[in-house]
């Protein structure tokens, strides 16, 4: 090719290009699930590049508040161990607070009295996909069980949902089903009576009061918990057993055994849509296993492994779940389970799943606004509960080459702010004490990495991280308290 002919050519190239960059939209064009982008002018002629926020000072700032007392003149105190004020008050400046009114601080109060007096205290802490597998729960459950007493990873579903559990090792017989209220939920499911982890589990199919029941096949099965060699040793110690079940057409033999020894054997009640079986465990259990035999399966709601002292703390994970569950529950039937595990706090993370459907103002509006029904429906089944809401992390999303922020995330986290205190709810903003805008990316390229690639999830140790600077504002508080109440 003659040189005129390859210039007229390359410019023709360009000029076709800048011609696409000036009519393609900013936001690219979808194409089915691929977005269509082209660089603007201004992109292919600057080095503009998007800040992430620094987060080195949030790590270094990590402490244990624990281990420090602004009790400087204590005589019993060892001299290399005394803080100076200074030094106390400065540590305790680095903790994100929680935020509250004096509604949210009242009925905080509530329970951090239980917490100081009584022998046994519940936390349900429910939440996300961020809290899968035991993540953030287990760390906080670990730090209060340290601190109040306590042991047992408390209620579990019977079949487990996620691939990896910290807290105990589960493995099931190959026919179990599990029927969630939330996302993939089952048409042949036609009632509300899920109990209050959102699904229940059974090992029979479904049946129905309109078909007549036939006792023609015994249905065999079991599942076994026990310590996970990783987890934290507290976890590893069940004292009693309880499991909550309901709807069988028929009784159902149910036996448990520990090391292969049979310590418990009953007959779970047949039309009922709510019972409990329960029974005290060996000294130092740490492991269990159900076996069930019958015509039909109960829906088993959840299976509790606690101490009969000290602080539970649940994880209820509810992966793609907003949050807004709790209205879909049958009332009568949640409040039944509530009151026999009676919880003195709930702690509400969600938020991350709306992110990437919220457009406007008013979806955000009307979402935050269900959530605070979802506060309102709880405490009528629990009107002596405290509740703090934890708000959602950054979450970025990719624009052209680069993660970012997404554009309402902030709008999010404050409109659910103001309808959890609205509702006399207490809310930490996980999102600005993980750094904020842009923070998202700096977790995912720490070294080592405190967030998965994917922009959204903490990782093992990031889910460390953010559950000691959870528990430090919960402890700040509790401290408070005290001070208050001397």
């Amino acid at each position: 090719m003659k040189p005129l002919k390859t210039l007229l050519f390359t410019i023709a190239v360009f000029v076709l290009i800048a011609g696409v960059m000036l009519v393609t939209p900013e936001d690219g064009v979808k194409v089915g699930e691929f977005n269509f982008h082209m660089p603007t002018f201004k992109e292919m002629f600057t080095t503009e590049k998007i800040e992430y926020t620094n987060i080195s000072e949030i790590i270094e700032q990590q402490f244990d508040i624990d281990s420090i007392t602004e009790l400087v003149t204590d005589e019993e105190i060892p001299e290399e161990e005394k803080i100076d004020t200074a030094s106390y008050h400065h540590l305790v400046a680095s903790i994100h607070k929680i935020e509250m009114d004096s509604s949210g601080r009242k009925n905080l109060a509530r329970f951090f009295q239980k917490l100081r007096t009584n022998k046994t205290n519940r936390i349900m802490h429910y939440g996300d996909s961020q809290l899968e597998g035991d993540r953030i729960t287990a760390h906080f459950r670990n730090k209060l069980q340290v601190k109040f007493g306590g042991t047992g990873p408390g209620l579990r579903p019977a079949v487990q949902p996620y691939d990896f559990i910290f807290s105990a090792v589960q493995t099931n017989s190959d026919n179990w089903a599990r029927y969630p209220i939330y996302r993939n939920r089952d048409s042949l499911v036609l009632h509300n009576k899920y109990g209050v982890m959102g699904a229940f589990s059974r090992f029979a199919p479904l049946r129905y009061d309109t078909i007549r029941f036939e006792p023609t096949e015994l249905y065999e099965a079991e599942l076994s918990i026990s310590k996970s060699n990783i987890s934290f040793r507290k976890t590893r110690e069940y004292k009693k057993m309880r499991l909550f079940y309901g709807n069988s057409k028929s009784r159902v033999q149910m036996q448990l055994f520990v090391n292969d020894s049979l310590i418990f054997a009953d007959s779970l009640l047949a039309n009922t849509d709510y019972a409990v079986s329960s029974c005290v465990l060996p000294d130092t259990t740490n492991n269990v296993t159900l076996k069930f035999s019958g015509y039909d399966s109960p829906d088993i709601y959840g299976i509790e492994l606690v101490d009969t002292i000290g602080v539970t703390v649940d994880n209820i994970a509810l992966r793609g779940s907003s949050g807004t569950i709790f209205t879909q529950m049958d009332f009568e039937h949640s409040t039944k389970m509530y009151e026999d595990l009676k919880p003195g706090l709930f702690i509400l993370q969600f938020g991350g799943n709306v992110m990437p459907y919220m457009k406007e103002q008013r979806q955000i509006e009307n979402y935050a606004r269900w959530f605070g029904n979802q506060i309102k429906r709880l405490r009528r089944s629990c009107p002596e509960a405290a509740f703090i809401v934890v708000g959602p992390s950054d979450m970025s999303t990719k624009v052209k080459d680069k993660y970012v922020t997404y554009e309402l995330l902030p709008v999010v986290v404050e409109a659910l702010k103001e309808q959890s205190i609205k509702n006399g709810a207490a809310y930490w903003d996980m999102y600005q004490a993980m750094g904020g805008y842009n923070s998202m990316p700096s977790w995912v390229n720490a070294e080592p990495e405190l967030a998965r690639p994917d922009y959204v999830h903490f990782s093992t140790r990031g889910s460390k991280l953010i559950s000691n600077m959870f528990y430090n504002a919960f402890i700040l508080e509790y401290n408070n308290f005290l001070n208050r109440a001397e």
